[in-house]
């Protein structure tokens, strides 16, 4: 009924705008109806019809004209393209007088500053102010250092090195040996000291660059512990110095900066990052990008508190209209829906949204069912509103049906391309912001190349990093195929390595924090097992090679993961179902985990 008589109230429109709008007007109105049940909320619906009938209509036949004079920007008859003005109403002459003065003095405006002298850091003896032109001619007409002396430089250094040749650090291998030559002067100020046995020239490639400078690497002292061709053993993947042997501590000297002091990982930069309260990043992050892609570490705790906190914080629902999570099989979408507007819907029918996802060889964490309760709480505050919508992004696989793994393998085969297309469908198709909660391995660029590293290092090979093969992951590509803007966030530790180190430059921060991952030492970290919390292996690939930004919410020490406990599981009806599908994954049930766990690896004592 409502349908009939908007359909009528279109008719008050010119024939020329009907026939250009009429059916997106229509499916709005649709999509309105379908969306917005209840008395109060078809009321604000007509008043909002009725109001744009009333501003609408006048300016409709006011601009009907451009619909009855169609504009022609094919050619004529003689191929030359032909233009028209659209605007019937010529240009005044005062209006031409106003933009040409206006012109003009902005010309002359900008030839005066580029004119004035402005302070710059001093530069090839200069007295440390410029013109902006002056000092791109400054930089146009310096000096740059040939191969040939940089290569003359490395000689030097090398003929003042202490002992017979094969008393010197092993070379690099071929991996650094195909980098171009460094185009900054080798050794800088380090080279007057000369290169002893302990220190190695080494071409570093700065983070997001193409130029390589020389670093002066000094290697500790030989011991037992640590022989020499331990420590040596190190090759250099695409400008970083990446450890292959066992970790030790390097010190990096430039003529840039003070040295600094790396443990078994890539060459970091020394600029700070940019913090911002993590949950006012985030609702900042939706004024920019439609899609914000979180890449999450399932079952932690720490996380989940912070999610839930996140979707209750004021200002979110006003950015967000959708969540998309894995934790979700689409059978449910309808239960999901009720449930969180608010309705009164059974707790195990809920359950079954997240406890029946596909491919899931353990039970359900509890932490999952915090974020959907906390999306219902979130909308019911705010009653007449349009709420957060809680998508489900698992394939609908019925496992009451399912009873081998033939069964399973199509809703297994389709996980990311389900989740991609109901982000399409939801959430790119209505024009709306959506926030995406997936493991993070689903969302990480480069995860061929991931894949590629720990397979070289499992057989002890060196692969050499190609950046640019480093691409956005399957549902991140269709996504942008599709127009969406998508942004990347990935739940990290400060964890260093597999030993429970930790680097404590992470303690100052005021966690929960966002960071922007480019261009900074956080970013150039690598990505493992930073993200991991120390349970994958470092490779070459750095955070800002896999994400744009990182969320630290607490430190590795105290972040958990969290289980059901070992009565929801033994003697249960959903335990003995999660045996079952065991069966079916893997052909064996699995131990569960029950209980708070830590999340990350634990520091190994050791023995002194």
């Amino acid at each position: 009924m409502s349908e009939k008589m908007y359909i009528r109230l279109l008719r008050l429109y010119p024939p020329s705008f009907r026939k250009e709008y009429e059916e997106e007007a229509l499916q709005l109105v649709r999509d309105r109806l379908r969306d917005e049940a209840g008395f109060f909320k078809r009321v604000r619906l007509w008043w909002d019809l009725v109001t744009d009938l009333f501003v609408g209509i006048p300016l409709a036949y006011r601009n009907s004209y451009a619909a009855t004079e169609a504009m022609s920007f094919s050619p004529n008859a003689e191929g030359i393209p032909s233009f028209k003005v659209l605007d019937k109403e010529p240009l005044r002459r005062g209006s031409i007088l106003a933009g040409g003065a206006v012109s003009l003095t902005a010309i002359a405006a900008f030839g005066f500053v580029l004119t004035r002298p402005i302070a710059y850091l001093p530069i090839s003896g200069s007295n440390g102010r410029m013109s902006p032109i002056e000092s791109v001619l400054e930089r146009l007409n310096r000096a740059t250092t040939s191969d040939t002396a940089v290569s003359g430089a490395k000689k030097a250094a090398e003929s003042a090195s202490a002992g017979p040749r094969e008393q010197q650090p092993r070379p690099w291998p071929a991996a650094a040996a195909s980098a171009p030559e460094p185009k900054t002067p080798a050794l800088r100020s380090e080279s007057k000291r000369g290169v002893s046995e302990q220190h190695q020239v080494v071409p570093i490639r700065t983070q997001n660059s193409n130029e390589y400078s020389s670093y002066l690497v000094e290697l500790p002292k030989p011991s037992k512990a640590m022989p020499e061709n331990a420590m040596r053993r190190r090759f250099l993947v695409n400008g970083n110095a990446f450890a292959s042997g066992p970790t030790t501590d390097l010190t990096i000297s430039s003529g840039k900066s003070n040295p600094v002091k790396v443990r078994g990982q890539s060459l970091i930069s020394s600029k700070q990052p940019q913090l911002e309260n993590a949950s006012s990043a985030m609702i900042r992050l939706f004024q920019t990008h439609d899609i914000v892609m979180f890449g999450e570490v399932h079952d932690s705790e720490q996380e989940y508190e912070w999610l839930c906190k996140l979707v209750k914080t004021p200002g979110f629902a006003d950015h967000v209209d959708d969540i998309v999570v894995e934790f979700g099989n689409a059978l449910y979408q309808k239960t999901v829906d009720r449930y969180v507007a608010g309705e009164d819907v059974p707790f195990d029918e809920v359950q079954k949204a997240r406890r029946n996802m596909v491919a899931d060889a353990e039970p359900v964490s509890p932490v999952y069912g915090w974020l959907y309760k906390a999306v219902r709480e979130a909308n019911m505050e705010h009653p007449g509103k349009r709420g957060i919508r809680l998508l489900m992004g698992s394939p609908p696989g019925d496992w009451s049906k399912i009873k081998s793994s033939a069964d399973l393998a199509p809703y297994e085969a389709e996980r990311e391309q389900w989740y991609a297309q109901v982000v399409k469908d939801e959430v790119l198709a209505r024009h709306h912001h959506a926030l995406l909660i997936m493991g993070a391995g689903h969302f990480l660029r480069g995860h061929d190349q991931a894949l590629e590293f720990e397979l070289a290092a499992q057989q002890h090979r060196v692969v050499p990093i190609d950046r640019a093969r480093l691409g956005p992951g399957n549902i991140e590509r269709e996504l942008r195929a599709a127009g969406g803007n998508p942004y990347l966030v990935v739940f990290g530790t400060n964890m260093i390595d597999n030993r429970g180190d930790v680097d404590k430059r992470f303690d100052s921060w005021p966690a929960p924090v966002i960071v922007p991952l480019p261009g900074d030492w956080v970013g150039a970290l690598p990505a493992q097992p930073v993200i991991s919390g120390g349970h994958a292996p470092a490779t070459p690939l750095t955070l800002a090679d896999q994400a744009d930004a990182l969320l630290f919410v607490a430190p590795c020490s105290v972040l958990q993961t969290v289980h059901l406990s070992k009565a929801d599981i033994e003697g249960t009806s959903y335990g003995q179902e999660m045996i079952r599908r065991d069966m079916i994954l893997l052909g064996h049930p699995m131990t569960f985990p029950y209980g708070a766990q830590p999340q990350c690896v634990q520091p190994q004592q050791a023995s002194r």
